[in-house]
């Protein structure tokens, strides 16, 4: 039996920037990811359902952009836990993303305080001390052994727990961050050339746009 294709809620989160801004730079800004993060996921949905999911349009009365295909405008319609493959085989959803629950402050930017682990900033708008619910999709997330300058807003200092197989060669790295565990979606090369192993020292990039308020989890669901 041949295995699903997958599809997350930040494919579906970029395709719907796409139809919005028709420019992949712009799109991927805009869901908090790189452009060539971007890029690798437009590609691999392409692979997954067998047919382009974007399209390049040159001048014309819409000026030109980067245009969802109708199979694209399907996965949009459709969410990424409905959408049906062109052989009618289910889509399933990759690894759950990461959930956070704590306090929003307004002042003196906005951001979130946690009951464990550091505050996180955030690009949204919350009434001040309301208690919210944000997911992180783990392959929002950079990994790096040392500190560079980066236009993102969340740097948080953690150490490797785990390194646990993913599919089609890539790996989900478990890492703990002041007390927090947070899921890192990576390339099984980046665990070779970074030395990814447990109790490496990292840091974790996060840009606040790609910290997401989500409405609050149901009794039982596992707390950050």
């Amino acid at each position: 039996m041949a295995r699903p294709a997958v599809v997350s809620s930040t494919d579906v989160a970029l395709l719907r920037a796409l139809a919005r801004e028709r420019s992949v730079v712009a799109a991927s800004r805009s869901v908090g990811i790189t452009r060539d993060r971007a890029v690798y996921r437009i590609a691999r949905l392409a692979r997954a359902f067998g047919g382009p999911v974007v399209r390049a349009s040159r001048g014309g009365a819409g000026h030109g952009g980067t245009l969802l295909t109708p199979l694209g405008d399907r996965i949009v319609r459709g969410g990424f836990d409905s959408v049906e493959l062109l052989d009618a085989r289910p889509i399933v959803p990759t690894a759950s993303p990461n959930l956070f629950r704590g306090t929003y402050r307004a002042r003196p930017a906005p951001h979130v305080e946690l009951r464990r682990g550091p505050p996180l900033s955030v690009a949204f708008a919350a009434e001040d001390g309301r208690r919210v619910a944000l997911v992180l999709d783990p392959e929002a997330i950079v990994v790096a052994r040392e500190r560079f300058r980066s236009s993102a807003r969340n740097v948080l200092p953690a150490t490797v727990d785990a390194v646990r197989p993913g599919r089609d060669g890539a790996a989900v790295l478990v890492a703990r961050s002041r007390g927090a565990s947070v899921r890192v979606a990576v390339t099984a090369e980046t665990v070779r050339a970074l030395g990814l192993r447990p109790g490496a020292r990292i840091f974790l990039y996060v840009k606040a746009t790609a910290l997401r308020r989500v409405e609050a989890p149901t009794r039982g669901s596992p707390r950050r």
